[in-house]
């Protein structure tokens, strides 16, 4: 499948956007229930934030050349501002790269090695997709932990970020 560097940029807007309401729909937790062990993947709204920003972090440096050993640990994101952050951070470089880009990039291939010390190799297009599509679906964990604890997520389906562009 060819991806275009529009259907790419749009894929990075709408992460941004749908982070953003995730965030904002985490913010009203008190701090107990933040770190409150619930389930999932990370055992709670805060791990799956960490690993969420860290998976992030680990793509942008893979794109740059670089394999990280391993993603980021909690302890330098041990607050939901700290964790909001880094990844408005994170989420701005991956901009930058996307916004960079030429279309013949999409199709080279993207070398690098994981935390066992596998190599890997993908073409970039495949890689960025992927990191969206990574996103949806821990965002979509963060939602269900709200729910477990009592709270409402904001609804961050793609559609809604098109409807939201309407406006």
């Amino acid at each position: 499948m060819t991806r275009t560097l529009a259907d790419i940029s749009r894929l990075f807007a709408y992460s941004r956007w749908a982070s953003e309401l995730t965030l904002a729909s985490v913010a009203e937790l008190d701090a107990k229930q933040f770190a409150q062990p619930v389930g999932g993947s990370f055992g709670s709204v805060h791990g799956t934030l960490v690993h969420l920003y860290g998976a992030d972090w680990v793509w942008l440096e893979r794109w740059q050349g670089r394999s990280p050993r391993a993603l980021p640990t909690g302890q330098d994101a041990s607050t939901l501002d700290a964790i909001a952050r880094m990844w408005r951070e994170v989420q701005q470089k991956q901009m930058d790269f996307v916004e960079a880009l030429v279309p013949e990039r999409m199709a080279q291939p993207l070398s690098y090695v994981n935390f066992k010390g596998e190599t890997f190799k993908y073409p970039l297009g495949e890689t960025l997709v992927h990191v969206a599509n990574h996103g949806t679906y821990h965002r979509g964990q963060v939602a269900t932990l709200l729910r477990q604890l009592g709270r409402t997520p904001a609804s961050t389906d793609y559609l809604r970020y098109l409807d939201a562009l309407a406006e």
